[in-house]
């Protein structure tokens, strides 16, 4: 009988805990924001910016597009007033028309080594200036500066400012936005942390184990006394 209790006693324990984990774990999300408060409405001075939110950074390039390959191109913080309904604030280029990035002519690339490397995953990404008629995707590549394949979109009007999520994502370590009708802005990007156990929410679990388990010695210890 002692054996049994004993077993069963390890059995919930270990059930205890095991769902104290699961039901502690918390997951956080990562933005980062790529025209960020107070919003600037001007060249960046720059074809490349590296954002760092938490110590996660992200890098994000300008390109004009050749065929696919692309030459640098200064990048710009757009923010003006929404038009249509469709914000107009984010990361644009220097010297084109409405500082966005036009069909076939630029695309604006993300560098996701580092925080793929953390471990962050479900990568998303909000474009805004969206307006009805106009279209936007998501091109992936393992080369810097080659704008790759197509892995999401069309995505229209109705994902402006959304996030949206990058199919697959962890297939490629740089990912593009590019215009497939009239002109977008990139506005933000957002990754998942992993799931960790919030150690502080299995302190009181673990006291009551203890408390369970010196209450079943103490009447073990009773009993042999009687």
């Amino acid at each position: 009988m002692a054996n049994n209790r004993v077993r069963l006693f390890t059995v919930v324990s270990c059930a205890v805990l095991l769902a104290a984990f699961t039901a502690a774990s918390s997951r956080a999300s990562i933005v980062w924001d790529l025209n960020p408060a107070p919003r600037q409405n001007g060249p960046a001075g720059s074809a490349v910016l590296t954002y760092t939110t938490s110590g996660y950074s992200i890098t994000a390039y300008g390109f004009d597009n050749n065929a696919g390959i692309g030459t640098a191109h200064e990048l710009f913080y757009k923010n003006q007033n929404e038009i249509g309904g469709a914000v107009e604030f984010g990361l644009g280029l220097t010297n084109v028309t409405s500082n966005e990035l036009q069909v076939g002519l630029h695309f604006i690339q993300f560098d996701f080594t580092a925080m793929l490397a953390a471990g962050l995953f479900n990568g998303q990404i909000s474009v805004g200036s969206v307006q009805p008629g106009e279209l936007f995707a998501f091109y992936g590549s393992n080369t810097l500066g080659t704008l790759g394949s197509q892995v999401g979109g069309p995505f229209g009007s109705t994902f402006d400012n959304q996030f949206v999520a990058i199919p697959n994502f962890g297939q490629f370590n740089y990912y593009s936005v590019v215009a497939l009708a009239d002109d977008v802005l990139p506005v933000a990007v957002q990754a998942d942390l992993p799931a960790v156990p919030e150690m502080n929410a299995l302190v009181p679990i673990g006291a009551l184990l203890v408390l369970v388990f010196a209450t079943t010695a103490w009447r073990r210890r009773s009993r042999r006394a009687a």
